[in-house]
């Protein structure tokens, strides 16, 4: 029987994600004024990669209420 473990991969390497570019600056300024789903329809329409995302939810931990209401 095989180890649990030999299916696990190992992680991938962080990948450095500029949140001082891009929609980042523009989708603060839409959370922090309150505007949490025009901020978060702004991050869907810009369809960001899974890293874009992390960087998003470790900034606004909220985030993920806001797209699960």
């Amino acid at each position: 029987m095989a180890d649990k473990s030999d299916k696990n991969e190992a992680p991938a390497d962080p990948v450095a994600v500029d949140t001082q570019a891009g929609i980042f600056p523009k989708f603060r300024k839409l959370w922090n004024g309150g505007e949490h789903r025009n901020a978060i329809n702004l991050a869907n329409a810009e369809k960001l990669s899974e890293a874009e995302w992390a960087a998003l939810h470790a900034e606004f931990p909220g985030i993920v209420a806001v797209i699960n209401q």
